[in-house]
């Protein structure tokens, strides 16, 4: 476990610096000069991977910072595909060509990632309505989870993907979840000792201020998945 933690020490590292150099020469985001916030939410997600997912796209990062790839910047040009595509084709050019192996193992993964969700937008909806929408076609109402996890994984190498689809099924076999594992350990950063107790936390404050949560698979309306 302390190996695994250095790994994602080092990712959190290299990830920062990444992140805080995208719109360099621009105006900020205030996220960006927030480290606190980025490695809880990075800590939830790459804490919940196998060693040998992490240390595979340790490898990943270490690689692009050789060759002058900046991964957070690529990953919001992907996004941008759905959310800007104008922009997104006159961006093109800046990020590293996919293979049609890597897509087709990153739009597996994030299939299976986004039914995972969509179940925990059921059985936790507050909390999770407290994030992005689920589905792409709600990017109007803000990036969607569809959308930002994609394009994160199509940041990935193909031996990233691998080492992820296969960590992921196995949690399927014992009926355990990655993007449970991920939102408890989110909301564990928050103060929460589970998820349960956020969730009522969370529902509670929105019954005091009236708020009826209706964000999420449907957006208020009815859900055929």
């Amino acid at each position: 476990m302390d190996n695994q933690n250095g790994v994602v020490e080092q990712i959190i590292a290299l990830e920062w610096e990444m992140f805080t150099s995208v719109n360099e020469g621009e105006a900020r985001a205030s996220c960006q000069d927030d480290r606190v916030t980025f490695e809880g939410m990075r800590v939830a997600q790459f804490g919940q991977w196998s060693p040998e997912a992490a240390a595979s796209y340790l490898e990943d990062l270490e690689a692009a910072c050789l060759c002058g790839r900046n991964l957070a910047e690529e990953k919001y040009i992907h996004m941008m595909r759905t959310t800007e595509p104008s922009r997104y084709n006159a961006l093109l050019s800046r990020i590293t060509a996919t293979s049609d192996t890597i897509r087709s193992l990153a739009q597996e993964i994030s299939d299976i990632l986004l039914e995972q969700t969509r179940v925990l937008f059921e059985d936790y909806p507050y909390t999770s309505g407290q994030g992005r929408p689920l589905y792409s076609t709600f990017d109007y109402a803000g990036i969607s989870v569809e959308t930002y996890q994609l394009g994160e994984l199509l940041t990935y190498s193909e031996k990233t993907l691998t080492a992820l689809k296969t960590h992921i099924t196995e949690l399927e076999k014992k009926g355990e979840s990655l993007a449970y594992r991920i939102l408890e350990n989110t909301v564990k950063f928050y103060g929460y000792e589970s998820l349960d107790k956020a969730e009522a936390a969370t529902k509670e404050r929105a019954d005091k201020a009236g708020i009826e949560i209706t964000f999420g698979c449907c957006a208020g309306g009815t859900c055929d998945v």
